[in-house]
């Protein structure tokens, strides 16, 4: 069927797509699109399926229940009860090897190269106007699957950051999310940083424990992060998730990175990743009307995630 419905009022989409569970992670096909095998640190592309299952070996595969398609049917309704083509493509990203090899910090380098290298492929494509890229993790904090579905259209919620940055940026001067990594980089609610990027619990938090990832200097482009940054990325990145799951005891969090669109040159503005423990369960307040309540402050909570993650960066690397 694959159709996405837009509401007329708030102007949010929803896909309808019957068969398709929420929360669960998708199947994976028997054999990938694309393997990235890693031989003595170097990545290697290979399409199709290869035999060798080394650490920071990165298995690219199309979703067995895809919740866009590419043969999605051309068809469209009018307003107010509009509709169109849920047309794009649905990758899955796995880390291969065994699972003590999980906290291998070649597993999340080799992911984030992986990541890149199919963001800049999908926009090469027809009909991809915007890719996102995420996961929802359930208990397995050293091994997620990562999600990448394009669509058409820029999400609203993208849309709407992007207009909210670029207002603040031709009102002031100024990019909104350079004055959040000044702030928070010397602030109550800065849980880690790295030589490229920062981690702070945000000011305005939508659930407890909520972390945000950012690069330091302005960056509006995934596609020109050198490969230097995506090793100290999958760093802050592998950490920070650590340190979440000592403080919470696993459960199940989310990983999503807010990209710039990169074929809409007037909205290119400062990516970064938001991190969600699916710590609350989503109220009226929340759901109807946008407002969150925190059951605890973002200062207490990256006090309290400072130490595990600091914790997790000496265990892996052995320096604090």
């Amino acid at each position: 069927m694959y159709r996405m419905r837009k509401n007329h009022v708030s102007g949010r989409f929803t896909i309808v797509q019957p068969g398709i569970t929420d929360g669960g992670i998708p199947d994976l096909l028997d054999f990938p699109t694309m393997s990235m095998i890693n031989r003595e640190g170097i990545l290697q592309k290979i399409h199709g399926y290869d035999d060798e299952d080394t650490p920071g070996s990165i298995r690219v595969y199309e979703s067995h229940t895809p919740i866009v398609s590419t043969v999605a049917a051309e068809s469209y309704t009018e307003v107010p009860l509009y509709s169109q083509p849920a047309y794009g493509y649905h990758y899955l990203l796995t880390m291969s090897g065994k699972k003590e090899d999980s906290n291998n910090l070649e597993n999340w380098t080799n992911m984030m190269v992986a990541i890149q290298d199919r963001l800049r492929w999908l926009y090469t494509q027809k009909g991809v106007g915007y890719v996102t890229v995420f996961t929802d993790i359930i208990n397995n904090y050293n091994n997620p699957i990562f999600q990448m579905i394009s669509f058409k259209d820029v999400p609203p919620m993208i849309l709407a950051e992007s207009k909210s940055i670029i207002s603040m940026h031709n009102e002031k001067g100024v990019c909104a999310v350079c004055q959040l990594v000044r702030e928070e980089s010397r602030g109550p609610r800065l849980v880690i940083e790295t030589e490229e990027f920062v981690a702070f619990c945000p000011w305005s938090p939508l659930c407890p424990y909520a972390t945000w990832i950012v690069p330091k200097r302005h960056s509006t482009s995934f596609l020109k992060v050198s490969q230097r940054d995506l090793q100290d990325l999958g760093l802050i990145l592998r950490t920070t998730l650590g340190g979440i799951k000592h403080v919470l005891d696993g459960g199940r969090c989310s990983v999503a990175f807010h990209f710039s669109p990169e074929r809409k040159n007037t909205r290119q503005v400062h990516w970064h990743a938001e991190v969600y423990p699916d710590t609350v369960i989503p109220t009226s307040l929340d759901r109807s009307f946008g407002i969150s309540v925190c059951s605890i402050s973002p200062e207490d909570a990256a006090t309290e995630l400072g130490a595990a993650v600091r914790n997790e960066l000496v265990d892996i690397v052995g320096i604090e």
